[in-house]
């Protein structure tokens, strides 16, 4: 398989507006932390983004940051540590920007700092017919009336290729503290309502690990919340969250998302973790049709999805939401299907 390694956006257009003109198929790849998550898609080339990695701009008083879309998170992770700011996407240091959000990722601490998406204020990217375009907040007119740059994110490299970013960003946290408890989903669920700003409350088989982030004053008063509601068997300041991931030790990982109300329906198996108040698990699968099968049927049921995020597996034969939105979207800016068609979705040619 050809292998295309772009140094800029110019690059990148000629890439693309080369695969169109000779029917070539396109994967993108940044870091390789996220092609599993995605239908199984025949291709002829890859995309390498890597080599777009530079800081554009970043200012900590506007605490946003500019940055080329193969840059590493551990990267940026440093240099905005320096400057007392984070990036809250809590993914691996060797995955690339463009990766994480085109991926649609979530963070463990989402609970707090919310959908990784929304950090994202404008995108740079080639579109699937070879046209740089821009969209976001700091242009006077989107392209095309949408707004590109949400798309994007969790599209899995199927409508455009992410170029540029311009990133909201956050303070870095004062003070870091997990509370774990010894209990079940029904204790995470009320831990979520006791304990006001909480970073995240992840339940695991017998435990419940609550995060706390934020001024050391303020951390002291969540303290106080949750040892109301009961006292923690263990807490530890400063340890990286979540303090373990079980859910890797199997070959298989598919991340679940339902209803908030709905998260006892998309637990199988003794290998998982499960955001109360948000509706996102981690499950450990060991590769079995029959185990995937049967978490899916139990996620689809509440209107939920379950998606292969380490493994075989993809997405699944379910059917998409709205699925002539999807056919228009790939359309407008992938008409000729170059990029990893049929990644993001089942389609008649994909």
């Amino acid at each position: 398989m050809d292998l295309i390694h772009p140094s800029s956006r110019a690059d990148v257009v000629e890439a693309v507006r080369d695969a169109n003109a000779t029917a070539r198929r396109l994967l993108v790849v940044g870091g390789r932390r996220h092609l599993d998550k995605g239908n199984p898609s025949e291709v002829d080339a890859e995309l390498w983004t890597t080599q777009l990695d530079r800081l554009v701009s970043y200012e900590p008083a506007e605490m946003i940051a500019v940055v080329e879309a193969g840059m590493r998170v551990g990267e940026l992770d440093r240099i905005l540590a320096d400057g007392g700011q984070e990036w809250p996407s809590d993914a691996p240091a060797d995955s690339t920007v463009g990766g994480v959000i085109a991926s649609g990722a979530s963070s463990p601490r989402r609970l707090k700092v919310g959908a990784l998406r929304d950090t994202v204020l404008e995108a740079e990217v080639v579109t699937g017919d070879g046209r740089l375009v821009r969209s976001g907040a700091r242009t006077v007119k989107n392209v095309t009336g949408y707004d590109l740059h949400k798309l994007v994110a969790g599209s899995l490299g199927t409508l455009a290729v992410i170029v540029q970013v311009a990133l909201k960003l956050r303070p870095l946290p004062h003070a870091r503290r997990t509370l774990r408890f010894g209990a079940d989903l029904a204790l995470a669920r009320e831990l979520v309502g006791a304990v006001h700003g909480s970073a995240a409350v992840l339940a695991t088989p017998g435990a419940v690990d609550v995060r706390l982030e934020g001024w050391p004053e303020e951390v002291e008063e969540q303290t106080a919340m949750a040892r109301r509601v009961q006292r923690p068997v263990a807490t530890v300041d400063d340890a990286p969250f979540p303090i373990e991931r079980r859910w890797d030790e199997r070959p298989v990982v598919a991340e679940a998302a339902v209803p908030p109300s709905q998260l006892d329906s998309a637990i199988v198996g003794d290998r998982w973790g499960a955001l109360a108040g948000v509706g996102i698990a981690w499950l450990g699968l060991d590769g079995g049709e029959r185990e995937l099968g049967q978490l899916r049927s139990r996620v689809h049921a509440v209107g939920g999805i379950a998606p292969i995020v380490r493994g075989a597996g993809g997405l699944g034969d379910s059917p998409v939401a709205a699925p002539d939105v999807h056919r228009r979207l790939k359309a407008a800016f992938d008409p000729n299907a170059v990029l990893a068609p049929g990644r993001e979705w089942k389609t008649s040619e994909g």
